[in-house]
């Protein structure tokens, strides 16, 4: 009898665990332990993360275009260059420093760049280099020099006639400033001055706001992009896999206790209110007797 009752226990609790591991299973395992990666000075960010910046960013909307044949081909075309690269490396802060030496060797520079370390210890990065539009495309060819070019891709985009109007725009209401600023020293009330003041407003207003996209098509069409993104190789490392299964274990434990701290506050209120509709129709068949 005594032995029944261990051995039922025990079932009782396997089965108790086990529900307890499939609930947790159900609605925990997912968001208890979520694989964390370390980015730059300690910064967690979800595992596969790849923080590449996207070359869409530098899309605008088009504008419509007054420009002729004959100013597209007076003036130097404008593209806008962007690359990107996916490269294998040794050793990634080494990589870094050639990257360095490579970009200032073709007159480029390096305008950003993060790292973050795997659960394993090996680092991966993103780093944003520019390069002269002149010289983008041999800066491509050399990658090689880095690491092993596992993909590779460039776009361009001619600007040019949205170049040449926003000069055009640019000219012509500098005319229109002119004017108005000569009708402002002939005003004679002071309607006429407010009036004319917000004209001018106007005016100086898209002045600047055209003036800052020729800057940045300036800037753009001048210097190429490029997007390289650095992995070091997974190590293989041959191991009992002890220590991996013995976390696992503990993992386990965590989510079956986490899953039966769920089923309680399920069947408790369930318990609570099943003991409460017993004694209530206990206490009416009493009465019903009497």
């Amino acid at each position: 009898m005594k032995r029944s009752f261990i051995a039922f226990g025990a079932i009782g609790i396997l089965v108790i665990l086990l529900t307890g591991f499939f609930i947790g299973n159900l609605f925990l395992s997912s968001s208890i332990y979520p694989k964390k990666i370390v980015y730059g000075n300690g910064i967690s960010l979800p595992s596969g993360y790849r923080g590449v910046t996207d070359s869409s960013a530098y899309a605008k909307e088009a504008t419509q275009i007054y420009a002729t044949s004959g100013d597209i081909n007076s003036i130097d075309r404008r593209i806008v260059k962007n690359g990107r690269a996916n490269i294998e490396v040794e050793n990634f802060d080494l990589s870094v420093s050639k990257i360095k030496e490579l970009a200032n060797s073709f007159g480029g520079y390096i305008t950003g760049s993060n790292m973050w370390t795997s659960d394993s210890n090996i680092k991966n990065g993103n780093i944003t280099v520019k390069i002269p539009e002149n010289r983008f495309e041999a800066f491509g060819d050399s990658l090689g020099q880095i690491g092993i070019v596992k993909s590779k891709e460039t776009s361009a985009n001619d600007v040019t006639e949205e170049y040449i109007d926003l000069q055009a725009r640019v000219k012509n209401l500098k005319n229109q400033e002119y004017r108005y600023t000569e009708l402002l020293s002939m005003a004679k009330s002071v309607e006429d001055v407010l009036a004319i003041e917000v004209q001018l407003g106007r005016i100086r207003g898209e002045i600047e706001s055209y003036e800052r996209r020729i800057k940045y098509l300036d800037n753009t069409t001048s210097y190429g992009t490029f997007y390289l993104t650095l992995n070091e190789p997974e190590k293989i490392v041959h191991e009992w896999g002890i220590k991996k299964a013995f976390n696992q274990a503990i993992d386990a434990l965590i989510i079956s206790i986490a899953g039966i701290i769920i089923l309680g506050g399920f069947l408790i209120p369930i318990a609570i209110m099943a003991g409460i509709l017993y004694f209530v129709v206990k206490y009416i068949r009493k009465r019903t007797k009497k």
